[in-house]
C-alpha cells in the first residue's frame, strides 16, 4: 500500500513539471559593434576627483536630506560622423539602503552615500541608469555636466565619506 501511494505520488507531482517549463516567446537580440569612439575627457582626464569637501553630519540629519555640491564635467570630442547621440552611465557599489546612490568606501562615515544628478542638481541618475540623451556633432565638442552630493540614507557616523564611480558612455 505504501508503495504504491508513494508511486501515485510521485506520477501526480510529475504532471506539473511540464507546465514549469512552458515555452512562451523568443527574444531576439539585435545590435552593432563599432570601433568608433569619441574622445572622453573627465574634468580634462580620465580618473577624476571630485572633492564634495567637509560637511556637518547636522547637515545630513534626515533621511534623503543632501548635502554639498561638486561638479563634474566629461567631454565628448572628435566624434565620427556616424555616432549621433550619447548618454552617460554611472556604476559602482551601490548604498545597502538605497541602491540608486553610490556606496561610501568601508572604514569611514555611515548612513551618508553620494548622489549623482544631472546639471540641474535635482535630476538624480540611478546607479547603472543613462542620463540624458546629448546629440553628436562632428568635429565639435559635446558636454555632459552632472552634480554629485552626498545623501543620508541613515543616521550619520562621521568619518572619511569617499566613494568610487566608474562611468560608460553609451554611443546611439
Amino acid at each position: 500500500m505504501k508503495k504504491s501511494l508513494i508511486a501515485g505520488v510521485f506520477v501526480a507531482s510529475s504532471a506539473f513539471v511540464g507546465a514549469a517549463n512552458a515555452f512562451d516567446g523568443t527574444i531576439n537580440f539585435t545590435g552593432t559593434i563599432t570601433g568608433a569612439s569619441c574622445n572622453v575627457t573627465a574634468d580634462g582626464g580620465t580618473t577624476t576627483p571630485v572633492d564634495l569637501g567637509t560637511v556637518s553630519s547636522k547637515a545630513l540629519s534626515t533621511i534623503g536630506e543632501t548635502a554639498s555640491r561638486a561638479p563634474l564635467q566629461i567631454v565628448l570630442s572628435a566624434c565620427p560622423a556616424a555616432l549621433t547621440s550619447a548618454v552617460v552611465k554611472f556604476d559602482g557599489k551601490s548604498d545597502a539602503a538605497d541602491n540608486t546612490l553610490l556606496a561610501l568606501t568601508t572604514g569611514g562615515a555611515t548612513g551618508v552615500a553620494v548622489g549623482l544628478y544631472e546639471e540641474d542638481g535635482n535630476t538624480k541618475i540611478p546607479l547603472g541608469s543613462d542620463s540624458i540623451s546629448k546629440p553628436l556633432v562632428a568635429d565639435a565638442e559635446t558636454e555632459f555636466n552632472f552634480v554629485a552630493k552626498y545623501v543620508a540614507t541613515g543616521p550619520v557616523v562621521e568619518g572619511a565619506a569617499n566613494a568610487v564611480a566608474q562611468f560608460t558612455v553609451v554611443y546611439n
